[in-house]
């Protein structure tokens, strides 16, 4: 039997059953007996809280009759409610009392006791403990136990001991780094309990530590100003740490998750020796993460050192880094060895067992590193030495191979840390929490990649102008040209400040090869680049492009998310757009025309799609590549490239058509497309180019439901294959409509369209279209609702595309295609086994043809009609074999 107290009163069988009492009394009872499981309590005491001190004069007599029926609710062959004495007795085990568990793991955790620290880099047994007891609690302890008396005795200690648990599991949190998981939690504690000044002290060290100083402030302020006697010791420390960081805090925002890897990492490294690497991007905020997470856990100090491994001018020599540390650490200057190796053997000579952090920021090399790190500690010391931190823009792979260094790389600010940056900025007067003014702040952090230091620009302008709004600052940075430009701030004796100039630093650092891979790459206007499109851009062998690429990544201007494929932030892209720009002419219309034909290369495999009935779907490449797909296109257009820019915005078209079928794309993005190659083919005078970027619009608008302009495009797409003499593409401009239409369920439409291609593929000139103009007219006359003219169309498909005439052979996508139809048709009628073997002779034909896509299809085809059968395990077979054909097709 299970009893729950610490919330809605909840009694529980073993085998699950709820058997709560109903009757207030019979709650009382049963919860003054599981409070003192397994002890004695006499009935006096009973009947008092039972009837909260009013008893009448038969209450004896009506608590046996309680006791008797909760014996029988409680369950037999053994009811666990016993006498004893003069009382009652109920027996069980305490952990299936959730009041009494809850003590219970409170005294293994030593709530009451003094607090013992947890070695740095341990597990903390203690979290796990209070983590679970406090999960116990579900709500207002006996709040329904139907005894207020009762509850008043039990509820002070109770609740004592819960805040206690609190505060205690706040320490360990605390001490671990991770004081912001229990933000929320103590937040309603102390509104609750406002006179507890140690739980107050608490979560104002719990906000500091999670990076939200104002608000830290903004409570122990409030707490202070309630008081009517000073704070007592643990609330004045708090706000003596809140004065100590406050310079810190106000640069400082977020980051609870890494300053919890930090401390993790601690542990390791004190014990080791080996050093932690914080690696990111260039304005990410690694040295201000290491500072703000070093200034309350080195009581020895620390010893900090620029290693400038982005100047212009040059990292510095270590020798003169060691220099000035052994001048920190007490040598006189005249004392310090001449030798850097001497100087180096001096240095850890004293750093031996001093608990201090080597803070090296901004590294080059791991050449420059290595006299600079403290060095291992023996395997059989026990004592926690000196711990080195470096930062650098730089992965530094040798670091981590010869040093077992602990990498932790620093991404940019999550959304909701990234506007607590900018609100800030807005100032009491400008209330960021409006939902516009919300929708504005998240614009402007997406336009800074959510960096700090573009957040903190972006905030000191909003800050310096109290005219202006979010929305003002975030439509100057959506400003391709200037934007970047807008995100920077005043110079400073090392150079001037800004996203711009610290992409400037990493850019001038990259070997020459990778600086034009990179500059060239600027012309490129998607988010992701694989090795093939670099290699075309930069004229390179694929080996040659992917080793440029890894050093790209080495020092974050790219990111490679998967295995050839890199990642870049926005403001990256715009940095190399502006390098792109200085290119001379012939380097630069060079580079783009080979980006076009890379494009075009890539695309040819749907340039024939009008006849490819069971074309692959372009699935993941087209998802990640249509912005700049798009983007290729216009400058086809505007560099004057008008017969690729049509070819690749007529190949565009059909992806996006394609695509609809698994979710879509934006349709404003696919009408911008295919209104540049309409654009382009009408500078080229180039009827066949009119006629498919027409057909692509009357796709596109017939998807829209805007039919008679679908129509338009395509009487003037059909007029200018007539011009062009192209009897198969004006076949094919109508066909595709007609499908459209059918897809879109405009069956009166699409009928007459598909009828007239029948007839029109019945001269000897377009006998070769008559399968392919059947089947689509018999699909459509199933979907319909007419399977039995459906049938008739099919059949005659199927006997002309298995049947070898002197201009036609047997098999191929037609007879596949036209199977299908047979099979649906059937189908309809409700012939469902003939229908069943056609759609297996339509998987066999699919073997044949060696197009993974269209067999897919027919796979697809066989699992919809087995499962219509209801024979499940044959249709998730073939089910399956048709995804891992389609993937296939792909690839």
């Amino acid at each position: 039997m299970e009893i729950e107290l610490l919330g809605p009163m909840t009694v529980r069988r073993a085998d699950g059953t709820v058997v709560t009492p109903s009757a207030p009394k019979r709650r009382a009872l049963l919860a003054a007996l599981a409070v003192r499981l397994n002890e004695p309590v006499a009935a006096e005491e009973l009947i008092e809280l039972v009837w909260d001190g009013a008893a009448p004069p038969t209450a004896r007599a009506a608590l046996q009759g309680h006791v008797a029926a909760l014996r029988q609710q409680l369950g037999d062959p053994r009811p666990p409610l016993g006498t004893r004495g003069g009382g009652y007795v109920l027996e069980g085990d305490p952990d299936r009392v959730d009041l009494l568990r809850f003590g219970g793991l409170c005294d293994r955790a030593g709530v009451l006791l003094p607090a013992v620290a947890a070695p740095p880099g341990t597990d903390d047994p203690t979290v796990a403990l209070l983590r679970t007891a406090l999960g116990l609690w579900q709500g207002p302890a006996l709040a329904d136990c139907g005894s207020e008396l009762l509850r008043g005795r039990t509820l002070p200690h109770l609740t004592d001991l819960r805040l206690r648990a609190l505060d205690r599991l706040a320490q360990r949190l605390l001490l671990a780094g991770r004081g912001g998981e229990l933000v929320a939690e103590l937040t309603a504690a102390a509104d609750a309990h406002p006179d507890r000044q140690p739980l107050a002290a608490r979560l104002v060290q719990c906000l500091e530590l999670a990076g939200r100083g104002p608000e830290a402030r903004a409570r122990y302020e409030h707490v202070v100003a309630r008081l009517s006697t000073p704070p007592g010791p643990e609330l004045r420390l708090a706000g003596e740490q809140l004065a100590r960081h406050a310079p810190t805090d106000r640069r400082f925002v977020g980051r609870a998750a890494e300053l919890a890897r930090l401390h993790e990492a601690l542990g390791v490294a004190a014990r080791t020796g080996g050093p932690i690497l914080v690696t990111g991007p260039a304005g990410v905020g690694k040295t201000g993460l290491v500072q703000h997470w070093a200034a309350q856990r080195f009581p020895e100090g620390v010893l900090q050192a620029d290693l400038r491994g982005t100047d212009p001018a040059g990292p510095l020599d270590s020798a003169d880094v060691l220099t000035g540390f052994l001048t920190e650490l007490g040598v006189a200057p005249e004392a310090v060895p001449a030798e850097p190796e001497e100087r180096a053997a001096r240095y850890r000579e004293l750093l031996v067992d001093r608990r201090i952090l080597i803070l090296l920021d901004d590294a080059a090399s791991y050449r420059q590193l290595a006299p600079l790190l403290p060095g291992r500690h023996p395997a059989a010391s026990t004592a926690l030495g000196p711990v080195a931190v470096v930062t650098s823009r730089n992965r530094l792979r040798e670091l981590l191979l010869h040093e077992d260094a602990i990498a932790l790389p620093l991404d940019p600010l999550d959304p909701a840390d990234a506007h607590a940056l900018l609100a800030r900025a807005l100032g009491p007067d400008r209330p960021a929490a409006d939902p516009e003014t919300a929708d504005a702040i998240a614009a402007l952090a997406e336009h800074c990649d959510r960096l700090p230091l573009a957040l903190r620009l972006a905030a000191a302008r909003l800050a310096a102008r109290p005219d202006w709004s979010p929305a003002d600052l975030a439509a100057e940075l959506a400003d391709e040209q200037t934007g970047l430009a807008a995100l920077a701030g005043p110079g400073t004796a090392r150079g001037p400040i800004g996203v711009a100039a610290t992409l400037d630093r990493t850019h001038r650092a990259l070997p020459p090869a990778a600086a034009r891979l990179f500059t060239l790459l600027g012309l490129h206007p998607g988010g992701v680049i694989d090795t093939a499109t670099a290699a075309a851009l930069a004229d390179l062998r694929p080996a040659a492009a992917r080793t440029l690429l890894t050093s790209l990544d080495a020092v974050h201007l790219l990111a490679e998310t998967t295995p050839g494929h890199y990642a870049r932030r926005e403001l990256v892209r715009r940095y190399a757009a502006g390098q792109a720009a200085e290119l001379d002419c012939d380097e630069r219309f060079g580079a783009l025309d080979r980006l076009i034909a890379h494009y075009l290369d890539l695309t040819a495999r749907w340039a024939d799609t009008d006849d490819a009935g069971g074309a692959t779907p372009p699935g993941a490449w087209f998802r990640r590549e249509e912005s700049a797909l798009r983007a290729v296109v216009l400058s086809a257009e505007q560099y004057g490239r008008t017969g690729a820019a049509w070819q690749l915005a007529h190949r565009t078209s059909l992806l996006y058509e394609l695509a609809e079928e698994g979710g879509g794309h934006d349709r404003t993005d696919w009408r911008a497309v295919a209104e540049i190659g309409l654009r382009a083919a009408h500078t080229d005078q180039d009827d066949p180019a009119l006629a498919r970027l027409g057909t692509d619009l009357a796709v596109l608008h017939v998807r829209r439901s805007a039919h008679r302009t679908a129509l338009d495009h395509l009487d003037a797409a059909v007029a200018a294959a007539d011009r062009a003499g192209d009897t198969l593409l004006r076949h094919h401009c109508r066909r595709r409509v007609a499908a459209a239409l059918v897809r879109a369920g405009q069956y009166d439409r699409a009928l007459p369209l598909l009828t007239d291609l029948v007839t029109a593929a019945r001269t000897p000139a377009a006998d070769h279209l008559l399968v392919r103009a059947l089947t689509d007219l018999a699909e459509a006359l199933v979907l319909a609702g007419t399977p039995d003219r459906a049938l008739t169309h099919a059949d005659e498909a199927v006997r002309i595309a298995t049947t070898p005439t002197g201009t036609h052979r047997p098999g191929g996508i037609g007879a596949v295609l036209a199977t299908h139809g047979r099979a649906r048709a059937l189908h309809a009628l409700g012939r469902r086994d003939a229908a069943l073997s056609s759609a297996r002779l339509a998987v066999a034909l699919g073997r044949t043809v060696g197009d993974p896509a269209v067999e897919a299809r027919s796979h697809g085809l066989l699992a919809d009609l087995l499962s219509e059968l209801g024979r499940n395990t044959e249709a998730a077979e073939a089910r399956s074999r048709g995804r891992a054909l389609a993937a296939a097709g792909e690839r």
